[in-house]
Formats: C-alpha cells, structure tokens, sequence
C-alpha cells in the first residue's frame, strides 16, 4: 500500500495527509483521526493491514508536516481541519476512526455530518473534550519529543481548551459504532464513559481488549487489527446511510 502526500490550506494553514494511491472503490474508505500530539505517519503501518481498502491519515495543524500557527488549537478550530480533508479528497460515505483525544474530534465532526459518516470507530476515550491542565503541557515537553520551535503548539492545545460534554452530538449519530476499551488500569475509558457511549448512540459494539492499557494494540497486535478489520467488513455488506 503506497501512500501520496497532500496538502489543503484551511484558513491560511496548510494541513497534511496521506491518502492511499490505489484503491478498490467497493470497500467502505477509512479515515483516521489522531490522539493529541500524534500525526498520520505514525499509523501507516496499521492501515497496511486493510488493503485495498482507501485509507487517508491526516496531521493535525502543529503536528507531523502540518503548519503551526501561534494560536488556534480550539475543538472548533481541530474539526475544521477534518473538514478541509474530507472537502479536498472528496471521499464521501466512509468510515470515521479515532485514537484518545482524536476521540472528541472525531465525535463533533460526526454529528455535524452524519450523513457523511458509514461507521465510527472510537478508541480509548470519552465523549467530551477536556479542559487541559498546565501539567499536561509540561509533561509532553520534558519528554523531549517536540522540537522547540513547536513548544507553542502543546501550550495552545492547553490553552485553548475547555470542558465540553459531547452526550448531546452523540444522539445525532446514527451510523455503527464500534467502542474500543482497554481492560486495564492505564485506560482511559472508565466504566461509566461506556454507559455515556451506550445510553446516547444508537448502535453500539463495545470491545473490551482485557490485557490491554490505552495503547490497545499491546500486547496482542493483531487482535486489535482484526476487530477493527471485522467491522469494516460488515460496513462494506451494509446499504449506505
């Protein structure tokens, strides 16, 4: 599976993702959605696996190969990035899978769309946008991951946010979703975030992967490919939206 690198400036801020270069037109497209700080490189080696299938990986704005701006790292200013992918690759009727805090991106978009979306893919999170404290910021730099002349980016994503429940957008989708949860301690879905996921959506698949944290794909690798394989089958067997 060979990937091309594209470009779509959204509002002066030109934002990156791959998308495959063939694909079979019969298969339910598949567009991921990142966690915080991750970008589309970082899951090429996952979507290889659902080939010929499309799949596009976006990054971002101050992530990957994306533009940084000084500001603008709302909830808002996140789903319009989704937005101008979706607008630039045209794909239509696919399937919307997102990884911890790409969680509540992915679930605003949906319910602003939902004739867009054929399936929701939600993976190790709750549905709402937290409001981020400054700990977290200092914690992702002294890991020594981020350049310094991207600093700002994690100190906007702090600073811009606020706690936003997302129960009510839940109630506009209407597509299949499949819940993904770790079984351990080191989750980042509690209990009773599933119940939100379950009293508000309408068709629900909870999978719980038992020895795993928030990374679901440790230990068992391809146990996390497969379920997600599975439901992109039954997706691909189902009239459209």
């Amino acid at each position: 599976m060979d990937f091309k690198e594209q470009f779509v400036n959204n509002r002066s801020v030109n934002i990156h993702y791959l998308e495959t270069e063939e694909y079979d037109e019969n298969l339910t497209p598949l567009l991921y959605i990142p966690g915080a700080m991750n970008f589309a490189e970082q899951f090429i080696n996952v979507m290889k696996f659902y080939s010929p299938r499309r799949c596009t990986l976006l990054s971002f704005r101050g992530r990957g190969q994306s533009e940084a701006p000084f500001s603008g790292y709302s909830l808002e200013h996140h789903v319009s990035d989704i937005e101008s992918v979706v607008g630039d690759s045209k794909v239509q009727e696919f399937c919307l899978m997102a990884y911890s805090m790409g969680v509540p991106y992915a679930i605003s978009y949906a319910s602003k769309y939902p004739e867009q979306i054929k399936g929701l893919i939600l993976c190790d999170y709750p549905a709402k946008y937290p409001s981020i404290q400054e700990s977290w910021s200092e914690m992702v730099l002294a890991k020594g991951h981020i350049s310094e002349e991207r600093h700002h980016v994690v100190k906007g994503i702090q600073r811009e946010s606020r706690e936003i429940m997302l129960d009510q957008e839940l109630l506009k989708i209407s597509c299949p979703v499949l819940l993904l949860k770790g079984g351990t301690d080191d989750s980042f879905l509690k209990n009773p975030d599933v119940e939100v996921y379950i009293n508000n959506l309408r068709y629900v698949d909870l999978k719980v992967f038992e020895a795993s944290g928030h990374e679901l794909w440790v230990p068992d690798f391809m146990e996390f490919i497969n379920t997600i394989k599975h439901f992109l089958i039954t997706l691909d067997n189902t009239n459209t939206n």
